[in-house]
């Protein structure tokens, strides 16, 4: 199924690859030796010399006149504490009752500018599910599009040149 847009006129396809981030930005922006002694990765988490702490999470966007969201696919920050109940509770399928938690972006999401390290909080959704992070702040570009949505056309906005991400 497609969408016309109604700005620029192009099919854009409803289900097209929403933007995802590899890896948090600190640990993009490490050398190679620093990372490989001091990072411990994999695609759920990441820990920085055991004092830095990150989570994969989706950011939520509603799409005006389509069903779902589209999701991009954030690392955020998150306390010691925090990360260690999620991983005490990363299989338990009542996860989603724990109250969320504060987080902050760990990537600087392209086409919002300073988004890098913006307060968020983060709402843990089920063990097969990523967990899902809301802006705080509702005057900030990527708060108010997650509360207000966005049309087809930003959505293919986000996802262009995905490789680069």
């Amino acid at each position: 199924m497609t969408t016309t847009c109604a700005v620029c006129g192009t099919e854009h396809g409803e289900e097209a690859l929403e933007l995802g981030y590899r890896r948090p930005d600190a640990v993009i922006d490490l050398d190679a030796a620093t990372r490989a002694a001091g990072v411990f990765e994999n695609d759920d988490l990441c820990v920085i010399d055991a004092k830095r702490f990150f989570v994969r999470a989706t950011l939520p966007l509603p799409v005006n006149g389509r069903n779902g969201n589209y999701q991009i696919g954030v690392w955020v920050e998150v306390a010691s504490s925090d990360f260690d109940r999620i991983g005490k509770l990363w299989t338990d399928p009542g996860q989603a009752a724990e109250p969320p938690m504060s987080a902050t972006l760990a990537n600087e999401v392209r086409l919002h500018p300073d988004s890098l390290g913006q307060a968020l909080l983060l709402q843990l959704t089920g063990p097969k599910t990523r967990p899902q992070v809301f802006v705080r702040d509702a005057t900030y570009s990527l708060g108010a599009e997650q509360r207000h949505g966005i049309s087809a056309h930003r959505a293919s906005e986000y996802s262009v040149g995905l490789r680069a991400a």
